[in-house]
C-alpha cells in the first residue's frame, strides 16, 4: 500500500462522508486564523442582524501598555510599512463615576496593636 492510497487531497471518500452530518468548507477561511472562525461563529450565533462595525472597523489593533512598547510597535510599522493610527488617547485613566472606596472594611487592630 502507498502513501497516496491513505492520504488523499480533495473529496472525502464516499465511506466517510457518508458517516458525517451535513458539513462545510470554506477555503478563503484557513483553519490556522483563528479570528476568522471566531468572526464566523459570531455571524452564526446573531444571524438575524446584520454585523456591527466597531469603532476599528474590525482592523488589527494593537495596544502598547508602556512607551517602550510603542516604541517597538512604531520600528515594527516602519519595517513592515503599515501606518497605523492612534485609537485612543495615550494611557489608562479611571473614569469619573468609578467608586474609588472599597466596600471591604479595613482590619480592625486588637487590643495589642496588631
Amino acid at each position: 500500500m502507498r502513501i497516496k492510497d491513505i492520504i488523499s487531497e480533495g473529496q472525502f471518500a464516499r465511506r466517510k462522508s457518508d458517516t458525517l452530518p451535513t458539513s462545510f468548507e470554506y477555503p478563503q477561511m484557513p483553519s490556522a486564523n483563528a479570528y476568522l472562525a471566531y468572526r464566523f461563529g459570531i455571524a452564526m450565533a446573531d444571524h438575524e442582524k446584520p454585523p456591527a462595525e466597531g469603532p476599528i472597523n474590525n482592523h488589527a489593533m494593537i495596544v502598547a501598555y508602556a512607551p517602550e512598547e510603542e516604541v517597538i510597535i512604531k520600528h515594527a510599522e516602519r519595517v513592515t510599512g503599515h501606518k497605523g493610527k492612534l485609537a485612543a488617547d495615550r494611557g489608562s485613566h479611571e473614569p469619573k463615576s468609578t467608586n474609588k472606596i472599597s466596600p471591604v472594611a479595613k482590619p480592625k487592630k486588637n487590643r495589642y496593636g496588631v
